[in-house]
């Protein structure tokens, strides 16, 4: 039977599917007709996103993505629906502080591996059954600290530079086989994480009036919600973008765009300038 859905009949894994962006990304895939698989490595956040979903949509795997033993039981789950893989989103991270001469060293090879190595190891194992079905759609959730780097986070900007070039080598490498693999490369995004964590002691007490003052050079004027990156997350894995592959999109609402030194030097400005009226 036709139908407008884009993804339907379409089976994809999302991992970090329980939290943040991989769970907009699992909600907005199942309303475009996909049938998926989500992962995280707390089973009770899996929970909550499958009571939100219709029964027989999703199934769930907990599993940590940087064990191989886990990454082949993920792809085992996904094919219980018995219709193959056709997407596989890449979302789950891990990021850690330190600068590059600080850093802890274990703490660097264990973003890596979160990072890039489960992506990887996913990667390689959907490849055959993606190629069986005559291609598919990879899409890797990158950070725009991967072009833009973040003070004291060596190991999380470096691990999502390295997640980009993957997902470009992946493109070249794969085209042949129909697969094309693209970068998502958020900026600010406000999850549940932001609205609870130490932001939000910073932020006290009015959040939205933080944002506003931080947003207000940003084109945007606005921080992300997940479901803004989830929209093309589900354009990129449907048919619509059978042509784009090998590219890295930053959804940042023109964060990137900004110089941020004159436009501190202007608002330093316009705040002594208002100072001064004022006396």
């Amino acid at each position: 039977m036709p139908t407008d859905k884009k993804l339907h009949g379409k089976v994809a894994i999302i991992t970090g599917g329980g939290t943040g962006i991989g769970a907009a990304v699992a909600k907005r895939f199942v309303e475009d007709g996909a049938r998926i698989c989500i992962v995280n490595r707390r089973e009770s956040v899996l929970d909550e996103v499958m009571r939100s979903l219709p029964a027989g949509t999703v199934i769930k795997c907990p599993a940590d993505v940087s064990v191989a033993g886990d990454v082949q039981r993920i792809v085992d789950a996904a094919l219980s629906f018995g219709a193959g893989i056709d997407v596989l989103v890449n979302s789950a991270a891990m990021g850690s502080e330190g600068s590059v001469a600080a850093a802890d060293l274990a703490e660097w090879r264990k973003t890596f591996e979160v990072n890039v190595m489960g992506p990887l190891m996913l990667m390689r194992a959907v490849i055959p059954h993606m190629s069986r079905k005559g291609g598919g759609s990879i899409v890797n959730i990158s950070s725009l600290a991967s072009l833009r780097v973040i003070p004291q986070a060596s190991a999380y900007c470096t691990s999502k530079a390295a997640l980009n070039a993957l997902s470009q080598q992946a493109a070249v490498d794969l085209g042949q086989d129909g697969i094309r693999c693209n970068v998502i490369c958020p900026g600010f995004v406000f999850t549940e994480m932001a609205e609870s964590g130490p932001l939000a002691r910073v932020a006290r007490p009015d959040m939205a009036t933080f944002m506003k003052s931080v947003f207000e050079d940003v084109p945007s004027r606005k921080p992300a919600v997940p479901e803004e990156v989830a929209g093309i997350c589900s354009f990129l894995a449907s048919d619509d973008a059978s042509y784009i592959t090998g590219v890295v999109i930053p959804v940042d609402g023109g964060t990137s765009v900004l110089d941020p030194i004159p436009a501190m030097i202007r608002r330093a400005i316009l705040q002594y300038e208002t100072g001064q009226s004022r006396t």
